[in-house]
């Protein structure tokens, strides 16, 4: 049974528990710059982005665009080794890995430090999670504390700003930068895959609120990732156990699947995650995550140039639509246009990810200049969220 459409009324008051679970969690935490600034900020960051990737050897730049999982609630000795020699660009958080609040910011102070070998100087890594709201969520006593199909269906703005809001608070809070939400996905057919994950059926509808959902997240000064590009909701299945194909016309697409990522870009989001959906009408070969038709498109038709990461290279849907391993599907997925690839397997997958990329460049099958506009993107964001290593704020007088 779905929910009854809150009135009017209750309107005020989820806001009010919203901002009270938020100020529960953390501080006050700043947020974006305003749009007076933004032109500068962008320059800035990419001007910082550009000095430290002088610095990295093509080993460290092939890092950067590798995003990993890490085990359990406290690292290995081993842990810790591979991670000073992988040095990734990112890390995400799942469930396991949090026990309690405390408990996750001292895992990921050992994370970076690992990332960074003692060199303060160093980037660290930007530290994404799952943080939707709904099922999924992986901080069960965290923010947001509505489903996306659940603001949809309240249909006020200014709820799911301050729910995303609170969820970043939350997130900084516990040193985390990126959440990979919200869900711009239609809720259409054949099979409803994103029923409980979508804020709608209506393009218009879902695009207000993915703004909204990126919006709040700024203002707390953490990074949106909007998923999953260039649409799921008319997939046949999730590509995470199944491959997925996506036989809607491209008018459709253009009219209906597209506009909440346009909405998206106009709002600048920070990273688009790509997925693995065969889309008929795009590449009738490959998904999305390893087309460059696809990544066209989201540069040239959408004009966005922020990080364009994947969906998680380890769902059963990618593996068999390519015919091939993790390794191979990193390095075809860089060349065919993706700045990150998100792996959510063990550490000796991301480093085998990384070195399949080296060797590429190395061998001609993935150019330089592709690894290099990638992993500047990558470093720009770093410098955005002002991550130590790579940051364009002024230094301080004296």
């Amino acid at each position: 049974m779905t929910a009854a459409r809150p009135t009017r009324r209750l309107v005020p008051a989820a806001v009010v528990l919203t901002v009270a679970i938020a100020v529960a969690w953390s501080a006050a935490i700043p947020g974006r710059s305003s749009d007076a600034a933004g032109a500068q900020s962008v320059d800035a960051d990419e001007a910082a982005a550009r000095a430290t990737l002088a610095q990295l050897s093509l080993a460290d730049r092939a890092a950067q665009l590798v995003t990993t999982a890490v085990p359990g609630t406290v690292l290995s000795q081993r842990d810790t080794a591979q991670l000073r020699t992988l040095r990734p660009g990112g890390v995400i958080v799942f469930g396991d890995n949090y026990r309690s609040r405390g408990q996750l910011t001292r895992l990921l102070r050992s994370v970076q430090a690992a990332v960074r070998g003692g060199d303060a100087s160093g980037p660290a890594s930007v530290v994404s999670i799952d943080q939707e709201g709904g099922v999924v969520k992986r901080i069960a006593d965290a923010p947001p504390n509505r489903s996306h199909p659940q603001l949809g269906r309240a249909d006020r703005v200014s709820l799911t700003r301050a729910q995303a809001k609170a969820a970043g608070m939350a997130l900084r809070t516990l040193g985390i930068h990126v959440d990979l939400a919200p869900v711009a996905d239609l809720d259409e057919g054949p099979a409803h895959v994103m029923r409980d994950r979508s804020f709608g059926a209506s393009p218009a509808l879902v695009s207000r609120h993915v703004t909204a959902f990126v919006r709040g997240l700024h203002d707390a000064g953490v990074a949106a990732s909007v998923k999953h590009f260039p649409g799921f909701g008319g997939a046949s299945a999730n590509s995470d156990d199944a491959l997925a194909r996506i036989d809607r016309s491209r008018s459709v697409l253009d009219r209906a699947d597209l506009a909440p990522f346009r909405s998206a870009t106009t709002a600048d989001a920070d990273t688009i995650m790509v997925s693995h959906g065969l889309y008929a009408a795009l590449d009738r070969s490959r998904p999305a995550s390893v087309s460059p038709t696809v990544y066209r498109l989201l540069r040239d038709d959408l004009g966005f140039d922020g990080v364009a990461i994947t969906d998680s290279l380890h769902a059963a849907g990618f593996t068999r639509a390519i015919r091939a391993g993790v390794p191979e599907g990193c390095v075809r997925a860089i060349a065919a246009g993706a700045d990150m690839v998100l792996l959510t397997g063990s550490l000796a997958d991301a480093s085998r990810c990384k070195a399949a990329l080296v060797t590429a460049v190395r061998s001609g099958r993935l150019t330089r200049d592709r690894v290099d506009e990638a992993a500047t993107r990558v470093l720009a964001l770093k410098a955005r969220l002002e991550l130590a290593g790579v940051s364009s704020a002024p230094e301080p007088a004296g």
